[in-house]
């Protein structure tokens, strides 16, 4: 049951983690700063689920919700969204 949760819940989200992605790579274009953008959307992210009516605590969630952003970032990169 949790897997289809999750699933429902990244699914949810997904057009909503690209355009955060996109928002924080222009404010912070500089490599090497993945740490840095990471903690950014996370800082977007955590307070916004907390303050939702999810049953699944955000410590389950966020470990998927952070493997997803680097496979988007992965997939930008190679595609040369993000220039370097």
């Amino acid at each position: 049951m949790q897997f289809l949760t999750i699933l429902k819940l990244i699914l949810t989200i997904l057009p909503l983690l690209m355009d955060a992605i996109k928002l924080i790579e222009q404010l912070i274009p500089e490599s090497g700063k993945g740490s840095a953008k990471l903690g950014a959307v996370k800082a977007v992210i955590e307070p916004s689920y907390l303050a939702s009516n999810e049953t699944l605590p955000f410590e389950s969630a966020w470990p998927v919700i952070e493997k997803v952003i680097s496979g988007i970032v992965t997939a930008l990169n190679d595609a040369g969204v993000f220039k370097k």
